[in-house]
């Protein structure tokens, strides 16, 4: 990594270990299973851009995202990747999605109807994936609905091609609950026989996300859709626990995230610490401020309860996180100075600090630790 101007805050990629991660998830398929890289969220917080080339560059094909604009951000890396838009699109952007020719995703006659008709404006054809309603009870088409549209795509057939068929989980991440996972399966089988009625052959019927593809073999289907699992992170703890005790995988986490310190100072025994005085020396401190804080997405509630490495220690975070500051007790770890680099996220010497554990101690998911990372936070590949 060369950085020309050393930003007060970075995040750093991992190439070898997403490339890593890549070869692990392709090992769990078969020859006739796509695997699907979701880079949606700015790629979990890990940058789309940069994220999406490495993946092109790893021979990655297949795409998926939340939203038109981040399927443009794809489409700019590689004109031929397959781009299937998971989340909402409003009806006035549809010829965009047309003329692109990203695969949309479809759970209501009303949005088929909607792209139809941008579709036959154009005089072209659009790429649809319909989402089936199987128990999550988000986005999704119910059942009784797939006739109906099954009739209308046959009806249309210069104006609109079925590429997938989908539905997602509700619990497959959870190792108590696959009954509901196969449950879910045999709902999204009963629809694409519908859609075979019809004489509607669909080359990717996909419902796996990270879990599910790691946990469940019979959830790949002939596409995977793999977020979590790609940055190296797991789904849930129970998952990891299950999966160590049955067989060899790995997952190797691709981001880390840094800063400098910004001054070291004393704090006598009774100074108060931060806003609120949150925290009371009960002896002699030393401590160092980092240019780090909640509009940065370093969770205010880790105040008082977060950890930080500097010089090879880990070091508690003292006081309440401020906007865009923070402070850490570096009194144990004398040699801290000015311009130092401490890690948030990351590895350094024999310790570490994960997403996972910053999750645990705030009761949230590592997905929400790493896709709350500003975007405008400078990442770099190393």
């Amino acid at each position: 990594m060369r950085i020309s101007l050393k930003p007060r805050t970075w995040v750093e990629i991992s190439r070898s270990a997403l490339e890593a991660n890549v070869r692990s998830l392709q090992i769990l398929l078969t020859p006739a299973t796509t695997l699907c890289a979701v880079v949606k969220a700015n790629a979990y917080g890990h940058d789309i851009t940069l994220t999406a080339g490495m993946l092109i560059e790893m021979g990655i094909t297949h795409f998926a995202v939340d939203n038109i604009d981040e399927a443009f951000v794809v489409r700019r890396q590689s004109k031929d990747a397959v781009i299937f838009i998971l989340g909402m699109t409003p009806a006035e952007r549809f010829s965009e999605i047309v003329t692109q020719q990203f695969v949309q995703n479809i759970y209501d006659e009303e949005g088929l109807i909607a792209i139809i008709g941008a579709a036959v404006s154009q005089q072209a054809v659009a790429l649809i994936n319909i989402e089936i309603e199987t128990g999550l009870h988000r986005l999704g088409a119910m059942p009784r609905t797939i006739v109906d549209i099954s009739r209308a795509i046959k009806n249309n057939p210069r104006s609109v091609k079925l590429v997938g068929v989908s539905t997602h989980f509700s619990s497959s991440e959870d190792v108590n609950a696959q009954h509901i996972v196969d449950a879910q399966i045999d709902a999204l089988k009963n629809a694409e026989v519908t859609f075979a009625a019809y004489d509607l052959h669909v080359p990717y019927i996909h419902a796996a996300c990270s879990a599910a593809a790691i946990l469940r073999t019979q959830s790949h289907l002939t596409m995977v859709r793999t977020g979590i699992a790609l940055y190296g992170l797991w789904p849930s703890r129970e998952l990891h626990i299950a999966v160590q005790r049955g067989r060899a995988f790995e997952l190797r986490p691709v981001l880390s995230w840094k800063t400098t310190v910004a001054q070291v100072k004393d704090v006598p025994n009774g100074g108060g610490i931060g806003y609120n005085r949150t925290c009371i020396a009960n002896r002699p401190m030393r401590i160092a401020v980092l240019p780090v804080g909640y509009y940065d997405g370093y969770d205010r509630h880790l105040s008082n309860h977060g950890v930080v490495l500097l010089s090879g220690r880990l070091c508690p975070v003292v006081g309440r996180i401020c906007m865009n500051m923070m402070m850490v007790d570096v009194s144990d770890a004398p040699h801290v100075k000015k311009g130092d680099v401490a890690t948030l996220l990351g590895r350094e010497g024999m310790h570490s600090v994960t997403a996972d554990e910053l999750a645990e101690r705030v009761g949230t998911i590592n997905y929400e630790i790493v896709t709350r990372i500003n975007p405008l936070i400078p990442r770099f590949v190393v």
